[in-house]
């Protein structure tokens, strides 16, 4: 069996289109016509979805499978020589630990030793009693915690504020392991939570519309409704062998690398551009690559390499190769719209702090599982998300004078 690993190997929707081929595409498609269905309270097929939380740092907490007893770890709990921790001690010691992360490990340990799990959880911490911060952002009082890039927002006189204050500790779950070595576990979305410690704000990721105003108006399902018919008029028109030269797995890498320098760059370009851009896109990086290179015999290598990427595209025709690209913008298009959505029924608030004042923002992003539990993709709003990661003018949880 294959060692389990920390749960992160999901691709964004849009991405199917290179990394999944036809079935993949399909797959993104369908998910975007569930998730319209849910929010017009008429799905007859069951979209799971949880919400990404932007916690950190990831943790594993529950029974060791060789001997039973309490561990906490970080993903090298999946190196080829497991960590992991089983006392105070082995935390105070470790090597592997920053000061930081010693504080929240012996935090967690202390209060989850003593629980009843049948199985590791895999969560996010989201703060410990020093993170809560009371904060006034737009003249209301909120309860904070800051954990990575967003900030979470509590109004501090409801029920969850008052509740929140007197917590030591705040960890999201969202994933189960299971198996009777650390090398046979196996990852499944979702959890059923422990009895929460005292003294722990305990959830799970679960989409829960806590306002009931997750349901779309006529002019929203108007748009995703034009948006899922033009998605697929342009799927009818790329063939089975355009998409399959797309899937391989170089040229799929080097697509989504292709897109996600659009993304970085905060820009989106017509189909049309995309589509034109692509070929000196990528001769252009193998160029450069083999410029790097010293000998006669690596700068062959590279070139033949670029003409076996370059070959299949050339024969790929321009109006499919754009439709391709309608494709992968089309479906980002109606997921941010669904997106939105989800997020408009949060009661918790989000918000980015910037060097000029406080910027609301969506959740992270949210991940969709179908009913069999076979596919699962990522909605993010990338390109909310890649401008909070990667901006100078927003600061992050540990950065911010929150901690301070």
């Amino acid at each position: 069996m294959e060692r389990a690993t920390k749960n992160t190997h999901l691709n964004h929707l849009e991405d199917n289109v290179f990394l999944g081929g036809i079935d993949g595409t399909r797959d993104s498609i369908d998910f975007l016509r569930s998730f319209r269905d849910l929010l017009q309270g008429k799905s007859t097929k069951a979209v799971n979805t949880s919400v990404k939380w932007d916690g950190a740092p990831a943790l594993w907490i529950g029974p060791h499978p060789d001997n039973g007893k309490m561990m906490v770890a970080k993903k090298s709990l999946f190196n080829k020589t497991p960590l992991f921790y089983q006392s105070l001690a082995e935390i105070k010691m470790s090597k592997d630990l920053s000061d930081e992360l010693k504080k929240k490990f012996t935090m967690a340990f202390k209060l989850y030793e003593n629980v009843s799990m049948t199985n590791i959880l895999q969560g996010d911490f989201l703060f410990d009693s020093d993170d809560l911060k009371t904060t006034r952002i737009d003249g209301v009082e909120y309860v904070t915690f800051h954990p990575n890039t967003i900030a979470y927002s509590v109004p501090a006189d409801s029920d969850l504020g008052q509740k929140l204050k007197r917590m030591k500790m705040g960890i999201v779950f969202h994933t189960t392991y299971t198996g009777s070595t650390i090398e046979s576990l196996s990852a499944t979305a979702g959890v059923r939570l422990p009895k929460a410690p005292d003294g722990v704000w305990q959830i799970d990721a679960d989409y829960k519309d806590m306002q009931g105003s997750a349901s779309m108006t006529k002019t929203e399902t108007a748009l995703i409704d034009r948006g899922l018919s033009e998605l697929g008029t342009h799927f009818r028109l790329v063939s089975k062998q355009t998409m399959d030269a797309l899937n391989d797995p170089v040229i799929a890498a080097l697509c989504t690398t292709y897109t996600n320098a659009f993304i970085r760059a905060n820009k989106t370009p017509t189909p049309e551009e995309a589509a034109a851009g692509l070929g000196p896109y990528i001769t252009g990086k193998f160029k450069t690559e083999i410029d790097k290179l010293k000998t006669p015999a690596g700068k062959q290598r590279r070139m033949d390499a670029m003409k076996a990427v370059m070959a299949p595209l050339a024969m790929i025709p321009g109006h499919e190769l754009v439709s391709v690209f309608h494709l992968y913008y089309g479906l980002q298009k109606v997921k941010n719209l669904i997106i939105k959505k989800l997020s408009s029924s949060g009661f918790i608030k989000t918000f980015l702090k910037t060097r000029d004042g406080w910027k609301v923002t969506g959740q992270e992003g949210y991940v969709a599982t179908d009913s069999l539990g076979k596919n699962s993709v990522k909605l993010v709003d990338r390109l909310e998300f890649s401008y909070a990661n990667f901006s100078d003018d927003v600061i992050k949880g540990w950065q911010s004078d929150f901690r301070r």
